[in-house]
């Protein structure tokens, strides 16, 4: 079962909106939840039906006993008062069992219809709940991204109007010009100093 806490917790890759796939994703997740949910309710919903077969099969039992005292009054007087005597007592305690079967499956009928109400209830609170969170992290991560692009706009434009800038520019050359009459100035040195080493290198020969 998913969860507020899971929600909240999943990583979406950064890009412009959400990524479909993941939401596909969490979908189809909440799709299985609430397929639990239809499942649970279907099953409580045969439940009730079992008992309404129950209580029809002593409908059936009381009108059987009926056909039976129709019967009886056929064959014969004294038949017709054992057999009605027998079947008042059968259909008063037949009766009497089936109005406490029938107000004991009502009431079993009314918890079950109450129950599955509460439970399918406090599910559709709960994913909705998560919906909620999930559609607050989705707009957190979108401004997010909006606050960055506008940042990194502003970085941009900021270092291209430096760069247009023709004080920039003019640093920029003398900066350049500088550097080359550095690497000329070493290079003069250095051809200098090999001038020198060369004169003394001569002057060693000739003294040996």
């Amino acid at each position: 079962m998913i969860t507020p806490v899971e929600v909240l917790g999943k990583e979406l890759k950064r890009g412009f909106g959400y990524k479909a796939v993941e939401v596909d994703e969490f979908l189809e997740d909440l799709a299985k939840d609430y397929e639990k949910i239809y499942k649970e309710n279907n099953e409580l919903k045969e439940k009730a039906t079992a008992q309404a077969e129950n209580l029809n099969h002593y409908r059936a039992i009381e009108e059987s006993l009926k056909k039976a005292l129709v019967l009886a009054e056929q064959t014969s007087k004294e038949t017709i008062e054992n057999a009605g005597k027998a079947a008042k007592n059968i259909e008063k305690e037949a009766r009497i069992k089936a109005e406490d079967m029938i107000q004991k499956a009502r009431q079993e009928a009314d918890q079950i219809r109450s129950s599955a109400k509460e439970d399918f209830e406090e599910e559709k609170n709960r994913h909705m709940a998560e919906m909620e969170n999930y559609k607050k992290l989705i707009h957190k991560l979108e401004s997010d991204y909006c606050s960055y692009k506008a940042k990194m706009k502003q970085i941009i434009g900021a270092q291209m109007e430096i760069l247009d800038n023709p004080v920039y520019e003019l640093e920029f050359e003398v900066e350049a010009k500088e550097e080359a009459a550095a690497a000329k100035a070493d290079d003069m040195e250095v051809n200098e100093t090999e001038g020198e080493q060369e004169e003394e290198n001569g002057e060693c020969e000739g003294e040996s």
